[in-house]
């Protein structure tokens, strides 16, 4: 198994990460936010129970061999023969994703609290791609543990002819980050009120994950390859419409921080923090 303080940081590092457009978009009393790392460092660490459970340890066990437990901060990924193998790339890995998840969410709370509006064509950009990146970030992340826990990426490397996981992870990875490039395309396909609603921009990305599992993955393929398609099953349309809705979601949480229009905002009565006149 890889390390634990890996486990933990890797744990704590997700869990910030998703945080990110939730303190973008919303008033949180940031002076509690630390206690994410923590929780999400024990989040990582809970397949390890294991170890040092006192009873059912060997149903314990089980569950921590299982592609499942990738759930908890990808430790089943961290706990692969690969990965086992570079102990100290390991830890200095996931001490770099440590930081750089702590920067990311210092940086949401500065921006925060500056309460931008994107008016200019330049803002509107560069919102754009921010709330683009964050989505596809997430989103394929999503889809990683999609496929993890079926236990699906020699089958995702069979669309090129492999059986290796580590292809059938940098394919999965190639593929979240395509479609979550194509988020974007909520800034044409909505207006300015539901594209900044996370329900809606949700919705959408549910209906595009629908409709790249019956028509962009299988057809396709079918025709190229005249073989039965590995994806066509509901296992793949679970992983597709999960990140989906996760990339749309977040699009519509951190677009919405940026907007005129944006419902009100956690612990505040309005839709920007009023100031009390001098």
């Amino acid at each position: 198994m890889a390390p634990a303080i890996a486990h933990f940081l890797l744990g704590a590092a997700c869990v910030l990460t998703a945080a990110v457009p939730v303190v973008l978009r919303y008033d949180l009393d940031r002076e509690h936010a630390i206690w994410l790392i923590p929780l999400g460092g024990v989040w990582g660490l809970i397949p390890d129970f294991h170890n040092i459970a006192p009873v059912f340890v060997e149903t314990l066990s089980a569950f921590h061999n299982s592609p499942w437990v990738d759930l908890f901060g990808f430790h089943h990924t961290l706990d692969r023969p690969a990965v086992r193998a570079q102990y100290e790339a390991s830890v200095f890995g996931s001490i770099t994703v440590f930081l750089i998840a702590i920067a990311g969410f210092w940086a949401a709370g500065r921006i925060r609290r500056v309460g931008p509006v994107a008016r200019r064509p330049l803002e509107h950009a560069f919102v754009i791609l921010l709330a683009t990146g964050l989505a596809s970030l997430l989103a394929t992340l999503v889809l990683w543990i999609a496929v993890s826990v079926q236990d699906g990426f020699p089958l995702a490397a069979s669309l090129v002819g492999s059986s290796s996981v580590l292809v059938g992870g940098l394919l999965t990875l190639l593929a979240g980050g395509t479609l979550g490039v194509l988020c974007a395309g909520l800034e044409l396909s909505l207006s300015e009120p539901p594209r900044s609603d996370p329900v809606s921009t949700a919705g959408v990305g549910f209906v595009f994950g629908v409709g790249v599992w019956l028509i962009a993955v299988p057809l396709p393929l079918a025709v190229l390859t005249g073989s039965d398609v590995p994806l066509l099953h509901f296992g793949s349309l679970a992983a597709v419409v999960g990140h989906g809705v996760v990339c749309g979601a977040v699009y519509g949480l951190v677009r919405g921080a940026f907007s005129p229009r944006a419902p009100v905002r956690l612990g505040s009565t309005a839709g920007r923090p009023s100031h009390e006149a001098n």
